[in-house]
């Protein structure tokens, strides 16, 4: 079976991956028909417009400049009456429809700032993705899900009460930079608990074999698919997910209960035969 390009993608160095082509490879699970050009050319005419506000060098006037353009000419905004549509979570529906969820709105920001070179980073705050805008005095904080409005630092700690009600307190931490890695294990552990609530179990197999590709240091993804698959009846298949696991499984404890697994998936495969 040909490796799926999202997968052939994550073989690369992280700094080497661009975050647009990996969101729009892992739409294809859910569009098999996407072309990426036709996405790559919208994020660079995005980008143009943006250049063509001539907003200098400052922060505030670069984000003036981005907001122009994805917020107010486009209407770029976050999809409040249907949050956990699935299509919110896919870059190519985010730019056909015009509205996600705040990752997916995130990437948008980011791959437009990215064209023209300017430093937007994206944030992982618990319970809600963020940006920031970077120059050589200071940063501005966005939230593309509200309309690209700006932050204070203090305004983070709000969200953080709506969200879990006292129990994360805001850090510093949660305002440096993440990497693609870690963006694109964000969105697909969104897209995990919306299928997982939607009880769309072959689009969660899916899912999990995207975030095994992400961080194959983590042998977590591949535990829970082999468990998937097992519930579904795909003995054979999940006998080669939980061999995968095992390999990179580093607890001892955890080895040892999953070769009690393997026993008894091969009893199970010996009395198919």
């Amino acid at each position: 079976m040909a490796t799926h390009p999202f997968d052939s993608l994550m073989e690369l160095r992280t700094a080497d991956i661009r975050l647009d082509c990996a969101a729009l490879h892992l739409a294809r699970d859910a569009y098999p028909g996407l072309v990426l050009g036709r996405h790559l050319r919208r994020l660079d005419e995005l980008a143009e417009e943006v250049a063509a506000q001539r907003p200098g060098l400052s922060a505030p006037l670069r984000y003036e400049a981005l907001r122009a353009v994805l917020v107010e000419r486009c209407g770029l905004r976050g999809n409040e009456d249907d949050y956990y549509d699935p299509q919110n979570s896919y870059l190519n529906r985010v730019l056909e429809r015009g509205y996600g969820i705040p990752i997916s709105l995130s990437i948008v920001w980011i791959e437009v700032a990215r064209r023209l070179k300017w430093p937007l980073h994206g944030l992982s705050l618990p319970g809600h993705f963020l940006v920031r805008l970077d120059d050589a005095e200071r940063f501005v904080l966005i939230d593309p899900f509200r309309g690209g409005q700006t932050l204070r630092v203090e305004d983070c700690q709000q969200i953080l009460e709506h969200c879990f009600e006292g129990r994360v307190r805001f850090t510093p931490e949660f305002l440096k930079p993440i990497d693609t890695r870690a963006i694109l294990l964000r969105l697909l552990a969104n897209l995990r608990n919306i299928y997982i609530a939607a009880r769309d179990w072959p689009a969660v197999a899916q899912v999990l074999q995207r975030m095994a590709a992400v961080d194959p240091g983590n042998p977590r993804p591949q535990h829970e698919l082999a468990g998937l698959l097992y519930r579904r009846g795909e003995v054979r298949a999940a006998y080669a997910c939980l061999s995968a696991y095992l390999r990179r499984e580093k607890d001892a404890r955890e080895q040892l209960l999953a070769r009690e697994e393997l026993a008894h998936l091969e009893a199970l495969i010996a009395s198919l035969n």
